[in-house]
């Protein structure tokens, strides 16, 4: 490792996943900005992830190996081991386009009042390819009206804090911060290990500032063994007790409530649809009840009894 600090320490969570690791890492080195450290933080692999790693022939790369406590865990272990002023998050299943580094270290240059920055991504789900995420979001996507901002935008911090009370737009790969503000927001909670990173998100835009660039400098890859394929039940429940413990916790904060009741009666409708479309209506019925009982949504009341009702044959 040189002696002088990098401007960007990477940090890429790893489980059993040598079979792409490397090429994540790989998509780390090859960055237009070559100032950077990348750690591998591995949570505990059973497999070859550590010889793999071994053989990258870079002095830039640091593994650290630990034993298995989440991604929440080792992604604030990550952030301990790292000496840049900025950490970039890279799962081991996504990449990185070469300019992307670069591009948002200049944002960051030119907006020290900004603490954290995101971009745009290009979405491979099974055979399905989207573009451009952003464009696929129900309310972020509104907020961008058909502009673009290719070298960024200072967002207001209200509305990105409304915004992910909504949902998520935001995906750990093309997220880059300042360390000093994730460490003095606290990091990850590690007792989540579902949601974390709109945990974290939500509670750094309650108190931090968000500048987005409008390029798809990211790669996400939904793999197989990705909770959203593997256990979406989890998934879906993490996200609506998250937002009920905000409604909970922003009571007397109305436009923040409105803005949860979105996002919930959104969330009912996936987890519901998610029952509906694996045959089990009962519990499709159940989860939309649940989410009228919390937001009073008509539409909710209505898809409840339409899953129950008999089908014309």
């Amino acid at each position: 490792m040189n002696a002088a600090a990098p401007r960007v320490s990477v940090v890429i969570p790893t489980y059993n996943r040598s079979r792409t690791v490397i090429t994540a890492v790989r998509s780390a080195l090859d960055q237009e900005l070559s100032a950077l450290e990348c750690i591998v933080l591995d949570d505990g692999s059973v497999d070859d992830t550590p010889a793999a790693v071994a053989a990258i022939d870079d002095d830039r790369v640091r593994y650290i190996g630990r034993p298995h406590a989440g991604v929440a865990a080792a992604r604030n272990a990550g952030v301990a081991a790292a000496r840049a002023d900025l950490v970039a998050f890279l799962d081991s299943d996504d990449l990185w386009r070469p300019e992307k580094l670069r591009r948002e270290v200049e944002f960051f240059d030119r907006h020290p009042e900004v603490d954290a920055v995101f971009s745009d991504l290009e979405k491979h789900d099974g055979g399905r390819v989207y573009r451009s995420f952003m464009r696929e979001t129900g309310v972020f996507s509104a907020q961008l009206a058909g502009r673009s901002f290719p070298d960024g935008v200072v967002l207001p911090r209200r509305e990105m804090f409304l915004t992910l009370l909504q949902e998520v737009p935001i995906k750990p790969s093309a997220l880059t911060v300042r360390r000093p503000a994730f460490i003095a927001v606290g990091g990850f909670d590690e007792r989540w290990s579902s949601s974390e990173d709109w945990e974290f998100l939500i509670r750094f835009a309650a108190q931090r500032s968000f500048g987005y660039i409008d390029r798809g400098m990211t790669i996400l890859r939904i793999s197989e063994d990705s909770l959203h394929r593997v256990d979406q039940v989890r998934g879906d429940q993490a996200m609506i007790a998250l937002l009920r413990r905000h409604q909970r916790l922003l009571r007397h904060d109305r436009e923040a409530c409105a803005a949860i009741r979105r996002g919930l009666i959104t969330r009912t409708k996936h987890f519901g649809w998610h029952y509906t479309a694996n045959g089990r209506r009962r519990d499709a019925a159940a989860v939309f009840l649940r989410g009228f009982m919390v937001t009073r949504s008509p539409g909710l009341l209505a898809r409840a009894a339409a899953v129950l009702l008999p089908r014309a044959a």
